[in-house]
């Protein structure tokens, strides 16, 4: 792959990861005031509610995109690449009017099926009608992103995300403020607003995609008109799209379905096959589906960010018909995806507790920290099938994209039960783990017997990313470990212990990145400018 293409992919991947970590850390800082608001009495309970809420919303938001803001950024890609911009435009208008009928049949869906999915829960059936307002207009929201990724304004989108959270977290602390300390309701109310805040944070986003879309009409207009009047039926891109986004709405539903898998398994095996009590299995939910995914899902916006950067170069590289330049890119995309998610995987492990307990105190806190620690490792596999799957996506290969997913359920559901009745809590993680494990050999293999990769030069930054990043987690262990019998149990002690260990953990691993091969071959000029601004020689220069 050229170098111009390598630089592509690492400015729109650090774009997207930008955009998606920043969400994401917002989306998990404000769980300590959120928390703090709710109260202690009902912690878990507040958590286990919002996240039985949002699990079955993320199945509905999938099922109102319908995989379409992929299928257009590939289309948008492709046309572009053409020059057939009046196909990019026509395609646009008709993913805008799929993408307002899907929402307004998912909402209404959700909305009147809240009762029955809330599987006798009274406290759910609301937290599920406030989020059928997020699922009517976040479709739009998402052809809008969708265009602008086919474009590769990556800043545009990633600014679009950083904006709709941060509108959300303003108006869910303020209203749970209102309820809770205001004294104008419960915890369940509060609960309530904090899952409606979805709908505003979407229209924030939507508005900023609109205002930079604006401000950028020039560069289309330019481009329509040096494409002349091309289109292409309205019925044969509805067809299209239609076509591609079945599979891709499935396979793309892959860590959402798992989840709800959990949900509607883990109460029913552990109340009919076990001795435990109601709260005991609410609690052990609670640590396993909302507080260890949300911290993990920071690791995993790394993948997101690559995947949505990833998918429409590929897109653009199938059209040339290189299959070398193919290679190369899915060789590039498994190496970033490494080089990043290992040593943020490995890093979140390590210091788990100081973690764990700024964000959700220290209730519970050694079973906490475990799950926490096996959730980063289970991480890895989700930021993996994350780029597996926008590489398939990419390259037009969205049948075998089913047989994945199909792969992960099955082994995933074979395992769950014996899984759960061993480990209980932990159980579900390690199905989840085995599931996605033989999902993405399955992948990979496929992969390789169509591209020629070169997996001895993989193989070789495999190596070296994980042997400085087990040096990092034997450093960072033991300190992190060790400073914990020196500090309080409280949110400020233990934050300022995370921010010293991670620090470390942050200095160990960029200093060996920057001082050995790794860092010029993933980064390449700007990891020796970087070096010689520390005063650190890389290996350029001592060579």
């Amino acid at each position: 792959m050229s170098a111009s293409a390598n630089s592509r992919m690492l400015r729109g991947t650090m774009w997207m990861t930008i955009g998606s970590m920043t969400s994401r850390l917002l989306g998990a800082i404000y769980i300590i005031p959120w928390l703090m608001m709710i109260g202690h009495a009902y912690t878990n309970q507040a958590n286990s509610l919002y996240a039985q809420g949002y699990q079955i919303y993320a199945v509905f938001l999938l099922i109102a995109t319908a995989g379409l803001p992929n299928v257009l950024a590939r289309l948008v890609a492709e046309y572009s690449e053409r020059q057939q911009f009046g196909r990019v435009r026509s395609v646009f208008r008709q993913s805008l009017v799929l993408g307002i009928t899907m929402g307004l049949i998912a909402a209404g869906l959700l909305y009147v099926l809240s009762g029955i999915l809330a599987q006798g829960n009274a406290n759910v059936v609301p937290v599920l009608q406030s989020l059928a307002a997020a699922v009517l207009i976040i479709p739009v929201l998402s052809m809008l992103r969708g265009y602008v990724q086919g474009f590769e304004f990556m800043g545009l989108s990633a600014l679009s995300q950083f904006i709709e959270q941060l509108v959300r977290v303003i108006y869910m602390l303020a209203m749970t403020a209102w309820i809770m300390l205001g004294q104008h309701g419960d915890w369940i109310d509060a609960v309530v607003q904090s899952t409606f805040a979805a709908f505003w944070g979407a229209l924030a986003g939507i508005l900023v995609l609109l205002l930079g879309i604006w401000l950028r009409r020039g560069y289309f207009e330019s481009q329509y008109v040096l494409s002349g009047a091309l289109h292409e039926e309205s019925g044969s891109v509805l067809l299209k799209m239609v076509r591609q986004s079945l599979p891709i709405i499935l396979a793309g539903s892959a860590i959402s379905l798992v989840q709800v898998l959990d949900q509607y398994t883990f109460f029913h095996i552990m109340q009919q096959l076990t001795k435990f009590s109601y709260s005991a299995i609410d609690q052990m939910f609670a640590q396993f589906s909302f507080n260890a995914n949300k911290l993990i899902m920071l690791t995993v916006s790394i993948a997101v960010g690559m995947a949505e950067t990833a998918l429409p170069m590929l897109a653009r590289a199938k059209t040339n018909g290189n299959p070398y330049e193919i290679g190369d890119q899915i060789a590039y995309a498994l190496k970033l995806l490494a080089f990043v998610m290992i040593p943020a995987s490995l890093g979140m492990a390590a210091v788990a507790r100081p973690l764990y307990i700024t964000f959700y105190g220290a209730v519970d806190v050694t079973n906490g920290t475990l799950i926490l620690q096996y959730s980063a490792y289970v991480g890895v596999v989700f930021g993996a099938y994350m780029v597996v799957l926008a590489i398939y996506q990419g390259l037009g290969r969205l049948r075998e994209t089913l047989w994945i997913l199909l792969i992960v359920l099955v082994v995933k559901s074979m395992a769950q039960v014996p899984m759960t009745l061993w480990l209980a809590g932990m159980g579900p993680l390690v199905s989840t783990l085995l599931g996605f494990i033989a999902g993405l050999i399955f992948a990979v293999v496929r992969l390789t017997r169509s591209y020629p990769i070169d997996w001895l030069s993989l193989q070789r930054t495999l190596v070296m990313v994980m042997f400085w990043s087990l040096v990092m987690y034997a450093v960072v262990t033991p300190i992190a470990t060790t400073g914990g019998y020196f500090t309080a149990d409280t949110r400020m002690q233990q934050f300022i212990l995370l921010m010293i260990t991670a620090a470390i953990g942050g200095a160990i691993y960029g200093v060996a990145v920057l001082k050995s091969t790794l860092g010029v071959e993933m980064l390449g000029e700007r990891a020796t400018r970087l070096a010689a601004k520390l005063h650190l020689k890389s290996a350029i220069d001592r060579s």
